[in-house]
């Protein structure tokens, strides 16, 4: 297989050898998701810390580091020469999945997409959905998750793994994903909200962020009660329903690990 670099070396910044990567929780849990596969592709690939991590502990051969800034992506292909990983990697400026033209047989067994908000995720899988040719999903949206679901199921996939973690005192959740059949059974609406692996399994990690959906859910509530604008009912509607699955999936949280 031939590896083409492309990115414009010129614009490659120059650094001091940076010692490899140290993962926060986030990044760590995403990277345990990658199971030692040939190619990995990194959408959105910022700093190249998470590749570096891919390809340091071996989980996948080869690397596809891409991202629609150029600036970020000399950071990233800075990072893996130093730390000699750029012969494993192709490099490449691209929006979304576009990048996986960059391989040769623009194929990618994983796909990772994280740091990005549930709107953009699903913008990038429909859009691409084409290019994915039954790749495996880590997706790490920090909004609108239901959005993010929504497309994984449009786009023929099924959630496979939900994980809440905490890095820096921040709370993010991961989801992976892979190709079901046709007539796999539709999300309903509060698994959408919610998440079908993670009501399934209800972890204890889900107590936090389940306290602050509630609390966001409440105070948006009260507010459209407040200004009883016409124009708010259905979505005063939706968000009660929200609320209340919220609530039941805590009740069903305490009396699990506080039970």
């Amino acid at each position: 297989m031939t590896w083409v670099h492309q990115v414009n070396p010129t614009r490659v910044l120059s650094h001091r050898t940076p010692r490899p990567p140290k993962p926060d929780a986030r990044l760590r849990a995403a990277a345990d998701w990658v199971v030692h596969c040939d190619i990995c592709a990194d959408i959105g690939c910022d700093h190249g810390r998470f590749g570096a991590t891919l390809l340091l502990e071996k989980r996948c051969h080869r690397l596809l580091a891409a991202d629609i800034s150029e600036k970020a992506l000399a950071k990233a292909k800075s990072r893996l020469m130093a730390l000699g990983l750029a012969e494993q990697t192709v490099f490449t400026v691209a929006d979304g999945l576009d990048a996986l033209a960059a391989l040769p047989g623009g194929k990618a067994d994983t796909v990772c997409i994280l740091g990005m908000g549930g709107d953009t995720i699903a913008g990038i899988l429909t859009r691409g959905v084409g290019r994915l040719q039954g790749a495996t999903l880590v997706l790490g949206a920090q909004t609108d998750l239901s959005l993010a679901r929504q497309a994984i199921q449009a786009i023929g996939y099924q959630l496979t793994g939900e994980r809440i973690t905490d890095a820096g005192g921040r709370l993010y959740l991961l989801m992976l994903a892979v190709p079901v059949p046709d007539n796999a059974p539709r999300y309903t609406e509060r698994e959408l909200w919610l998440g079908p692996c993670l009501l399934h399994t209800l972890p204890a990690e889900w107590m936090p962020w389940l306290l602050r959906k509630q609390r966001l859910l409440s105070g948006a509530v009260q507010a459209m009660r407040s200004a009883r604008r016409e124009q708010d009912a259905v979505r005063l509607s939706d968000t009660e329903r929200e609320l209340a699955c919220t609530e039941e999936a805590l009740r069903a949280l305490r009396e699990r690990w506080e039970g």
